[in-house]
C-alpha cells in the first residue's frame, strides 16, 4: 500500500532497516508507543511533503532484510530516488556475528536493492555507535518471538546493580562493539567510493557523540542503542542534506556489461571486467562480489606487464590506494624492493609463463609504507582457445610484525587448476 502501487502517493525516499527506522514510523513490532511518537514528529518535519517512508521491522539483521527485499517489499511502482540503508546492529549486539559476514550481508542487500530500483541511490549511515561498554554483556536479550535459548552463550556475565556488582557507563566509548563497528563502516565506505556514485557513506558517529568521542550523548541515545527524539533530530540533519545531495549527483561512468547481473562490485567503478571470456567472467563475477579478501585481475599482454583491469573494494580499502591509482599498472608496484621477494617473484614469472597457477608468500607495503605479508593466489582464466588472458589474484593481507624479516618469499607452485572458472 505505501509503496505507491495501489495507487498511492509516490515514495521518493525509502529508509530501510530494524527498529532504529521503525522508530520513525512511531511503532516498534508494528505497535504504536506514546514514547516514540516525537521519533515519529522528528522524521515527518523533516520530510514534510509526505513522499518519504521508512519500511524498518524491530530486531532484523541483515539477513532478514535481505529476505524481506527479495520477498517483494520493493514492489514500487515509481522507484524511488534514494534508499537509506541502516541495518547491522542487531548483527553486532544480538548475535556477535562476524564484522566481515555483516559487511557482506549489508553489501547483499546493496546489490538486491540496485537490481530491483533501477535508477535508484543508496545512502549508507554505516552501523551507529552503540553500547554496551567494554566488560559488560555483549548480548541483547532475546526479541519478541526468540527462543531465549539461542541468546544462551555470551562473552561477559551480565551485571546488575547492587552490592558486590560492578557498575558500568553504558554510555562510554568505544564500546564492546566499537571494533567490530567500525570495521564495518570502513568497508562500507571503501565500497561507497568506488560505486561510480551510486553509493554514498555519510559518518554519523558524531551525531551521538561528546566532542571528544568518548561517550555516547544520554540526551540523543538514552538505550545507547536507539536515538531518541532529540537523537532523531541530530541524526536527521546530517542525513537531510546528504539525501538532497545524492538526489542531484550525476553518476560516474561506469565500465560494465550491459547485461550484468551481479551485484554489487561489478557494477561499480572499480574496472571492468569485459575483456575477460564470457565463460570465465560470469563466475568471476561472483567470486569478486562475495569475497572477503582484496582481488583484482590482470591482464597478461605479452609484454612483460600484467596491467590491473578490475579490483574490488577490499583491495582498495587493505592497500589504501585509490581506484584510479591501482588500475593500468602492474601489481608490482605494492612490492617496493623486489629484492625482498626474489623466490617468489620468480615463481610468478614462470606460472605466467607456463599458463599455470601459483600460491606465493610476499612482502607487500600499504600505501602509507606499513609493511603487509600478502598470501597470493594466482588464478589464470582461461579464453575460448584455452590461453590464459587474464589472471584473478586473490590476496589475504596481513600485517608484517615488527620484528618479520623483509624476505619472506616462501612460495610453491601449485600443479593446477590451469582450468576455465
Amino acid at each position: 500500500r505505501e509503496a505507491g502501487v495501489a495507487g498511492r502517493p509516490r515514495c521518493s525516499v525509502l529508509f530501510l532497516g530494524d527498529s532504529i527506522t521503525e522508530a520513525m514510523r512511531g511503532t516498534q513490532f508494528s505497535e504504536a508507543y506514546d514514547e516514540l511518537r516525537p521519533r515519529r514528529e522528528a522524521f515527518e518535519r523533516a520530510f514534510p511533503r509526505g513522499d518519504v517512508y521508512a519500511f524498518g521491522i524491530s530486531g532484523d539483521r541483515t539477513q532478514h532484510l535481505l529476505h524481506r527485499v527479495r520477498s517483494g517489499e520493493l514492489e514500487f511502482r515509481h522507484p524511488p530516488r534514494v534508499v537509506v540503508l541502516t541495518v547491522g546492529t542487531n548483527n553486532v549486539g544480538r548475535d556477535n556475528d562476524e564484522a566481515n559476514d555483516i559487511f557482506l550481508g549489508v553489501r547483499a542487500v546493496i546489490g538486491e536493492v540496485l537490481a530491483r530500483l533501477p535508477g535508484a541511490k543508496i545512502l549508507l549511515p554505516g552501523i551507529l555507535p552503540r553500547g554496551p561498554p567494554p566488560g559488560m554483556r555483549t548480548q541483547m536479550p532475546p526479541a519478541p518471538g526468540e527462543d531465549s535459548a539461542y541468546h544462551a552463550n555470551s562473552d561477559a556475565p551480565e551485571t546488575s546493580k547492587g552490592a558486590g556488582k560492578k557498575k558500568f557507563d553504558k554510555y562510554v566509548q568505544p564500546g564492546a562493539h566499537t571494533h567490530a563497528i567500525q570495521h564495518v563502516n570502513r568497508r562500507l565506505a571503501a565500497l561507497a567510493e568506488g560505486s561510480g556514485g551510486l553509493v554514498r557513506y555519510v559518518d554519523c558517529a558524531h551525531c551521538f557523540l561528546n566532542e571528544d568521542g568518548t561517550r555516547l550523548r544520554p540526551e540523543l541515545m538514552r538505550d545507547a542503542l536507539h536515538p531518541t527524539a532529540a537523537g532523531m533530530r541530530s541524526w536527521l540533519n546530517t542525513l537531510v542534506p546528504a539525501i538532497e545531495k545524492l538526489k542531484s549527483r550525476e553518476l560516474e561512468p561506469v565500465t560494465q556489461s550491459s547485461n550484468s547481473t551481479t551485484l554489487p562490485n561489478t557494477r561499480f567503478n572499480h574496472g571492468s571486467l569485459d575483456t575477460i571470456a564470457e565463460q570465465s567472467r560470469s563466475l568471476v563475477e561472483h567470486l569478486v562480489s562475495w569475497t572477503p579478501h582484496a582481488l583484482c585481475v590482470s591482464h597478461v599482454d605479452g609484454t612483460g606487464d600484467a596491467p590491473i583491469v578490475y579490483c574490488n573494494d577490499n583491495f582498495v580499502l587493505q592497500t589504501g590506494y585509490a581506484v584510479e591509482e591501482v588500475l593500468g599498472r602492474d601489481c608490482r608496484f605494492l612490492q617496493g624492493n623486489e629484492r625482498a621477494n626474489p623466490q617468489a617473484i620468480e615463481t610468478i614469472h614462470m606460472a605466467v609463463k607456463g599458463g599455470k597457477a601459483c600460491r606465493v608468500r610476499l612482502m607487500n607495503f600499504h600505501k602509507d609504507g606499513t609493511p603487509l605479508i600478502n598470501n597470493l593466489e594466482l588464478i589464470p582464466l582461461m579464453n575460448s582457445q584455452g590461453k590464459a588472458m587474464h589472471y584473478m589474484g586473490i590476496q589475504r593481507f596481513t600485517r608484517a610484525p615488527e620484528e618479520s624479516d623483509m624476505v619472506v618469499a616462501q612460495s610453491s607452485t601449485l600443479p593446477g587448476p590451469k582450468a576455465k572458472l
